[in-house]
């Protein structure tokens, strides 16, 4: 909480720790909404403008700092994807491991390709729920937060992205199933 005081009060040392203690959490939301290490980058750099901008809106009292954060990052995630419409996940994005020679990690990696095209399938809405829950791990109410809507839409979205991929992924075998969600 000091260097969000002391970052509100303009103290931009204490900005440059922020933003290294918190680039990775806004580069791998980035990331894993928008797939492209690229544009991940530039809503690093963004994010942390808008942040530097408006830190003094930031108010402790009404939610953690890195729940703002999210809502700041997952926004300009969101405003991207509206502008590009089109995700699209190749496996030339997946890192290589062409040191490992092990089959199962052949089919690892397409299972995770195959997961991630139906990612990719979801409603913009479904995606960013279940990435935030699945990939990011945030809690059912930071997520509602996060995206300033209800629980209970934060549950049925949730519920229903995971039916939709689980009939979608039926047709192969998954290594690594989805979890079911603890309603």
């Amino acid at each position: 909480m000091d260097l969000i005081n002391r970052s509100q009060a303009g103290d931009e040392d204490a900005f440059a720790a922020l933003f290294h203690q918190y680039e990775n959490l806004v580069y791998r939301t980035a990331f894993l909404m928008l797939d492209s290490a690229t544009e991940a980058e530039d809503v690093l750099q963004e994010v942390f403008f808008q942040v530097h901008r408006s830190m003094s809106t930031f108010e402790p009292s009404k939610g953690a700092f890195t729940t703002w954060l999210h809502r700041v990052t997952v926004n300009h995630c969101l405003n991207r994807h509206r502008k590009r419409r089109l995700l699209t996940i190749g496996l030339e994005q997946v890192p290589p491991f062409a040191l490992i020679e092990q089959s199962s990690w052949q089919d690892r990696l397409e299972d995770e390709e195959a997961v991630r095209q139906a990612l990719g399938r979801l409603s913009e809405k479904l995606r960013t729920v279940v990435i935030l829950r699945h990939y990011l791990e945030l809690s059912y109410a930071e997520i509602a937060q996060t995206l300033n809507i209800p629980i209970g839409t934060v549950k049925s979205r949730i519920d229903l992205a995971l039916k939709t991929l689980r009939n979608e992924l039926r047709t192969a075998p998954i290594a690594f199933p989805l979890k079911e969600v603890a309603k």
